[in-house]
């Protein structure tokens, strides 16, 4: 399939565009290399890029006559400038598309993109690039699948680069497409997201590695992320990989891996997450690297949280290097193993503080239960108390309530 929407006429400089599209598209990476200088950027209905007041590539503003019906809606291949999406189109998601350095994505409350299964398609936001999502209560934004019999796994999921710390101190290249993430901009901002709900993602990579529904690897803490919603990935639902971005209000239903996975010292704060349905663990903290001191290492706090069982590797796993937080009020329903420490590394970091849970509830439990397989030197790391989790227990909470599915 090409890379972007066919036009019946000029076909030798269409094909001539598409390639330059796909050579740009395939070396550009979420670093801040080679600026785009928009002031000098030459607007064209030819080239394969979604410039100026285009709606989507090569259709709209100066190009109306360049539209052909079935491009309308299409997004594809690379943003240089910002695009505002009408509510009114339904958009259509037909491979990879990237957000630029100083392009944005603005979606507002009610616009739904469904993504075609099987053409590799996925959106990320480079290092400088901006993604924002308006929903509402009653009106979210959802990126989907196109698919007549959607599945998780149908499409790639959501990628976001910034520029704020991680673990190492240095710049890191991700581990599901070849860009780069992370530097020293704590108050870094990749854009703001409220309301969002992604369906259907979690698509392999050409690694084998299953994408995230949502995946933030190093967005700072100007960065707003509030009322998500994974559904049915085939992945992890939602994935941190370091930065210090805050995340409240987060739903993660049916994951085929982790409910939310947080790497790399990931140093921002929690608030108000509802987990279920995830196959390995409710929340999974670890560190894809072996740094002796890590960079930033502060005790970050998730509080209020429910994780829905049943879960096949603990509803709250810690493993590898880990990191450095506090859990509080954290409810937990149908669970074998409550609390998995996975390798010495992680029981000496727990021997060392840098793991606490306070007023954790296990409720009803399975008749094999065991709280956790940790045996160091720290046994009071947690605390078993009544909690509400999320607002209500087990039960979906009242704030997620007109713009999530699948809860009971």
């Amino acid at each position: 399939m090409p890379l972007f929407p066919s036009k019946p006429y000029m076909k030798p400089l269409f094909f001539k565009s598409v390639f330059v599209g796909m050579f740009f598209f395939l070396t550009i990476s979420c670093s801040d290399d080679d600026p785009v200088d928009d002031n000098n950027a030459e607007l064209t209905c030819f080239d394969g890029i979604l410039n100026g007041d285009e709606i989507t590539v090569d259709c709209g503003g100066p190009c109306p006559g360049f539209c052909p019906l079935e491009s309308i809606g299409i997004l594809e291949g690379i943003s240089v400038n910002p695009v505002q999406l009408d509510p009114s189109i339904e958009y259509r998601l037909t491979g990879p598309y990237l957000i630029r350095d100083k392009a944005a994505l603005s979606i507002p409350a009610g616009t739904v993109i469904k993504a075609e299964p099987g053409v590799g398609a996925y959106i990320a936001v480079a290092q400088g690039g901006s993604f924002s999502v308006f929903g509402q209560p009653d009106n979210p934004v959802v990126i989907t699948s196109g698919a007549e019999n959607p599945a998780p796994g149908d499409w790639g999921g959501i990628i976001i680069c910034g520029k704020a710390p991680i673990d190492t101190g240095e710049v890191g290249r991700s581990d599901i497409i070849d860009v780069f993430y992370g530097g020293s901009e704590l108050e870094d901002s990749s854009g703001s997201i409220n309301y969002l709900r992604i369906e259907y993602a979690g698509a392999f990579a050409e690694n084998q590695q299953n994408f995230d529904g949502i995946a933030l690897y190093g967005v700072g803490s100007f960065t707003n992320v509030t009322n998500v919603q994974t559904y049915e990935s085939l992945g992890n639902g939602i994935r941190f990989i370091g930065g210090n971005a805050d995340a409240e209000r987060l739903v993660v239903t049916n994951s085929g891996g982790n409910g939310i996975a947080v790497t790399n010292d990931w140093s921002g704060n929690g608030d108000s997450w509802y987990l279920s349905g995830s196959s390995k663990s409710g929340i999974r903290i670890t560190s894809d690297n072996i740094v002796e001191n890590p960079n930033p290492i502060v005790a970050d706090t998730i509080q209020n949280i429910s994780i829905v069982g049943p879960v096949t590797e603990g509803g709250f796993n810690y493993s590898e290097e880990g990191g450095k937080y506090v859990l509080t009020n954290v409810h937990t329903t149908d669970m074998s193993l409550g609390i998995n420490v996975e390798g010495s590394v992680a029981s000496n970091r727990i021997d060392m503080g840098n793991l606490q849970i306070d007023s954790i509830q296990f409720d009803s439990p399975s008749t094999d239960f065991v709280p956790t397989n940790y045996t160091g030197t720290n046994p009071g790391f947690y605390q078993e108390n009544m909690a509400t989790g999320a607002g209500n227990g087990v039960l979906k909470p009242d704030w997620a309530d007109g713009w999530t599915r699948g809860l009971e």
